[in-house]
């Protein structure tokens, strides 16, 4: 390398290199100046450890901390089980398998939302189909929000607005509510079945909620269970005026903030 560095006019290639090309490689003679090479040998470390030694503590600490971005930190501390945590890791950084991204990895089939006629996109899925917005304005109702989120990181900022007192519950409600959506989904995709109303996707995501409030303190769980328990009796009534055509499901999406995206 350091005779490449100090001797590169020697160099020749098998065709004259133009553009793009000629470009790349004054980059590649730039960057090798500004490498200092000693006799010793390489060593290989750890940026983010101890003493540059690999550890999966350090690996979780690199990931929840406020350098990482504040939505990895609630992510990776919530008391949720550890695949919905991943999920959740997945859909932040939109790498959930929906059809656009099975599509960008050569994937033959129809680009369309099983809910609706859209092309179906993690951001569509879970937030602008007509379904999800329907579902989002349920729990906005539940907790009293005259707007839903219409992104993940958004998420957050919207339950700390509506719902302060509740934060160590935040990222619960937030996954049960993105995983019981994916579930559906993908019944809908393997199994043939039909939503008939978004409720189902609350009642489902309250079930969730109740089997992962074994995870929290005996008062926060009793706090939960008494907020799921509302939470399915309102989307019960939300289900019946829907029915009698005298309710809306749909309230108008949160102001879109870059910064939150």
């Amino acid at each position: 390398m350091d005779q490449v560095r100090n001797n590169h006019q020697n160099i020749s290639f098998t065709r004259c290199l133009v553009d793009d090309l000629l470009y790349e490689w004054q980059k590649i003679l730039s960057d090798m100046r500004k490498v200092n090479f000693t006799p010793d040998h390489d060593s290989v470390v750890w940026k983010v450890g101890i003493a540059g030694i690999f550890s999966v503590k350090s690996v979780y600490n690199a990931m929840t901390s406020d350098e990482s971005g504040p939505s990895h930190s609630k992510i990776w501390k919530s008391k949720i089980p550890a695949k919905i945590n991943i999920f959740l890791w997945l859909l932040l950084n939109n790498a959930i398998l929906t059809k656009d991204n099975l599509i960008k990895r050569k994937w033959i089939g129809e680009p369309t939302c099983y809910f609706c006629d859209q092309d179906e996109s993690v951001s569509h899925l879970f937030f602008h189909c007509s379904t999800a917005k329907a579902v989002w304005a349920i729990v906005a109702h539940c907790i009293g929000a005259n707007n839903i989120p219409n992104t993940l990181n958004q998420c957050w900022t919207w339950c700390e607005c509506w719902l302060p007192s509740g934060k160590q519950f935040h990222t619960l409600g937030i996954a049960a509510i993105c995983w019981a959506i994916w579930k559906t989904r993908n019944k809908c995709c393997f199994e043939g079945r039909k939503i008939k109303n978004p409720a189902e996707i609350i009642c489902y995501a309250c079930a969730l909620m109740t089997y992962w409030a074994g995870l929290f303190p005996e008062m926060d769980k009793e706090e939960l269970q008494a907020g799921v328990t509302t939470m399915l009796q309102i989307a019960t009534k939300l289900l019946l005026k829907s029915k009698k055509g005298d309710g809306t499901l749909f309230l108008k999406e949160s102001p879109d903030d870059s910064s939150q995206d």
